[in-house]
């Protein structure tokens, strides 16, 4: 070996990056997701991202100013309304729901949400479709496991979506929690991050990724206090933008019990904001700073 040959080498081994944070070791993946040809790498996030919600029959939710989240198209018929007896028990089928009063008391019929272990993710299809994202943070899910809450799969949906778009562990790392990548996107630990934090409100722009902390921390005020992996939470990619119409699209996985696509009503200022619809108070934008 030639002495320039062996310092090249030796300077390659000291240049070595390894991620800021261990990632996951994902499973064996030979999926190859066409994209159009020369697209950017944020045009890829869009593009792959509506083509997982078109591959799952393009479920819509519309999150509007009335404080409800509801199911506007499925490919699957509406839940079946608890059964009711003379004496207001529930008969056969009690547990399904197809009016929001449980999730904000509107009682309005036409809302229609899905409950958890039914919907597109407790098909087979949907099951499959599911178990491709577990499977970039090396976890293999049954099919029963996937239609329950506590292996909610709407941030591995995110993880996959970004390492098929060509996102290498310079720009995101993959995470079971949302959290998790929006705490490397705040702290600034990726050497080449995809994503910085803006607070909302704010206009999100395509390839943006929108993100509300939900349950015990739903009302959460500042992106500061987000917490890495403890912070329940829940994040969409945005795929289309109407600042005339005051609206914008976004696609996430686990929503509605599917990969659907979120048709979020803008607040007064026109921006998306924390306080314009209680069932999802926006926290945060990711900006995406890609080509």
């Amino acid at each position: 070996m030639t002495i320039a040959l062996a310092i090249a080498v030796l300077a390659g081994c000291a240049t070595e990056i390894k991620p800021a944070r261990p990632q996951a070791a994902a499973l064996p993946d030979t999926e190859r997701v066409a994209t159009t040809p020369g697209a950017t790498q944020r045009e890829r996030i869009v593009e792959i991202a509506r083509q997982e919600w078109q591959r799952w029959g393009g479920q819509v939710v519309r999150i509007g100013r009335d404080d409800t989240a509801c199911v506007t198209r499925s490919p699957l018929p509406p839940p079946v309304p608890p059964q009711t007896d003379a004496s207001g028990n529930g008969g056969d089928g009690a547990g399904q729901v197809s009016a929001d009063t449980e999730a904000d008391g509107s009682g309005d019929a036409s809302c229609v949400r899905f409950p958890d272990g039914t919907g597109m993710e407790a098909t087979a299809q949907g099951c499959a479709l599911a178990q491709r994202y577990w499977h970039i943070v090396g976890q293999s899910p049954d099919c029963r496991q996937i239609s329950q809450g506590s292996w909610a799969w709407s941030a591995v949906f995110i993880s996959w979506v970004m390492r098929k778009a060509g996102l290498d562990e310079r720009q995101f790392l993959t995470g079971q929690s949302h959290s998790m990548y929006v705490v490397d996107a705040r702290d600034g630990i990726l050497p080449a991050p995809a994503f910085h934090i803006e607070p909302v409100p704010a206009l999100p722009r395509p390839g943006d990724i929108i993100c509300a902390a939900r349950g015990r921390d739903k009302y959460l005020e500042n992106p500061a206090e987000i917490g890495f992996g403890t912070t329940p939470m829940h994040c969409d990619i945005v795929v289309e933008v109407d600042p005339a119409g005051r609206e914008v699209r976004a696609i996430g996985g686990n929503v509605q019990q599917s990969v659907s696509m979120d048709v979020v009503e803008l607040g007064d200022s026109g921006k998306l904001d924390a306080f314009t619809n209680s069932h999802m108070p926006w926290l945060l934008i990711m900006r995406n700073d890609l080509q």
